[in-house]
This record gives C-alpha cells, structure tokens and sequence, in this order.
C-alpha cells in the first residue's frame, strides 16, 4: 500500500487528469511523488501548506496563556525585594 504524499508544485503536470499550476499543493502516491521530485516538478510540502492542517498545528490561545501561568506548586517572590550584595 502507497503512503499518500502532499507536494508544492514548482513546474505544472498532469495529476488525476487536471493541470497542477505552480504554487499549488497536490497529493500524489509515494511513488509517483518520487519521481515528480526527481524530474524538479515539486518540492515537498510543509505543514503550513497543506489544508487543513494549520489548525491541528496552533496551541489555542487559552492554552498557551495557562502554559505561561505558574501551577501555583511555586513560592512567588515580592518583586523588588530581593537580597543586595554587601
């Protein structure tokens, strides 16, 4: 079974009967995906090229603020009151 690879087309071919333009992304089968990359056709994608894929990809804006919170495990310390060297 072929592993299904997402491709940024550099130079336009055929792919399912449709023109692929530069700068689009198609999915092609591994194999194929070889071979188009061999020939200069596509790059690979990245995570922010392919659809969809974005959203799985960002924290959602909550989590990342509790992230930045302390679990309240920690002492806190008084800002401006620590110790100067004598």
């Amino acid at each position: 079974m072929n592993k299904s690879v997402f491709l940024k087309v550099c130079s336009a071919f055929m792919v399912g009967g449709q023109i692929a333009k530069i700068g689009d992304i198609v999915e092609v089968n591994e194999t194929d995906a070889k071979d188009l990359l061999h020939r200069g056709k596509a790059i690979l994608a990245t995570a922010a090229d392919v659809p969809g894929s974005e959203q799985d990809a960002e924290i959602p804006e909550q989590e990342a603020a509790d992230a930045e919170q302390p679990d309240g495990d920690e002492p806190t310390k008084p800002a401006g009151k620590g110790k100067k060297g004598k």
